[in-house]
């Protein structure tokens, strides 16, 4: 049976003109596996965030959803398993909001449990020939406010993983000569390893 997923990736942000996540969104097909991809770009605004998701489960009616999110640092992908009610930004986010400490959902649960099996992500990444964890939780920046509010507005019926990709080789070769180098996979290799994950949801 063809299903509907949907998959976002944010826009750049931290003063970058790039972001991995979203380079990886748009090149993604159309249709994978016979299922159709509904791909979105998302605002790193901790309190618009929350909407437009709400939002495009509503319009789109997923079966699956990805999101897609950059951990800079990170020498590969980490999949990630909950999201925790809280924000407490270590940099302000794109409308320039740096809330500390805060609740993303006031009476809300301490945490939700993704609905995919992150162990089962991995495995295929790896497979793909990309490096892979298991991450325990997003850390508290927007990309866990995404994370604990698509869980929230999607139910326990949609199926839901949260991506951590790490820069992309492109964007590091770009960097001025002489800046310190991070870790980074070419921008062939994350889109390889996004596309095995999505095959196992």
């Amino acid at each position: 049976m063809k299903k509907k997923i949907l998959v976002t990736a944010f826009e750049p942000f931290a003063g970058r003109s790039r972001n991995p996540a979203l380079d990886v969104l748009l090149e993604l097909p159309p249709a994978l596996g016979g299922h159709s991809l509904h791909k979105f770009k998302l605002p790193v605004d901790g309190n618009a965030v929350g909407r437009r998701i709400a939002e495009l489960i509503r319009r789109v009616k997923p079966d699956l959803i990805v999101s897609l999110g950059l951990a800079a640092g990170e020498a590969g992908i980490r999949v990630e398993r909950f999201a925790l009610n809280i924000k407490d930004y270590g940099i302000k986010d794109n409308a320039g909001r740096r809330p500390e400490g805060k609740k993303i959902k006031e009476g809300g649960p301490a945490a939700y449990c993704v609905s995919s099996d992150p162990v089962k992500l991995v495995a295929a990444i790896r497979k793909a020939g990309v490096p892979a964890y298991v991450s325990n939780h997003a850390g508290a920046y927007v990309c866990n406010t995404l994370m604990y509010e698509a869980l929230h507005a999607a139910g326990p019926g949609v199926k839901y993983a949260f991506i951590h990709l790490p820069l992309t080789t492109e964007m590091v070769l770009a960097d001025e000569p002489g800046k310190a180098l991070a870790p980074s996979l070419p921008l062939s290799l994350l889109v390889k390893a996004v596309e095995a994950a999505i095959k196992v949801i």
